[in-house]
């Protein structure tokens, strides 16, 4: 699993790089870091007592990640677009926790079905159980 140095580094590079808009990945990344880490990151009212870290483990990233999927899916098979792009930013992070790569979730087609596929397939999950098969980058593609 990824270091503290590791996560910080890669909280400067997302930053620097402008990806994410939402502060997402910023905020996943941030929650994986001992409280003496974090700090810089936080509110000034937050403490060490209050601070509680999200585990970073593989099998706890990879139950995260599949507790995750079907929401994802739903809103991907809703095309709900900002909310599709969080869970493409979700995963973003936790693939990059993992140490996997499966390329770039930011620039996606289909409100990242096709990248929900990926990641179902690498973790051994089968995405036809929430895949509905259709493929639209508009909403109005769904219209009668």
């Amino acid at each position: 699993m990824r270091s503290d140095e590791e996560i910080v580094a890669r909280i400067a590079q997302i930053v620097r790089d402008g990806l994410d808009w939402l502060g997402t990945e910023q905020l996943e990344l941030i929650s994986r870091l001992p409280y003496g880490r974090a700090k810089p990151f936080l509110r000034e009212e937050a403490s060490a007592e209050n601070w509680r870290p999200r585990p970073r483990d593989r099998e706890s990233v990879l139950n995260e990640m599949l507790e995750y999927m079907p929401f994802a899916w739903d809103k991907a098979k809703n095309c709900r677009g900002i909310s599709a792009s969080r869970s493409m930013s979700h995963y973003a992070v936790w693939v990059w926790l993992l140490g996997d790569d499966l390329g770039d979730f930011h620039g996606y087609e289909f409100y990242g079905k096709d990248n929900l596929v990926k990641i179902c397939r690498q973790y051994g999950w089968d995405p036809s159980q929430w895949d509905d098969g259709i493929r639209v980058n508009d909403e109005t593609e769904l219209a009668p």
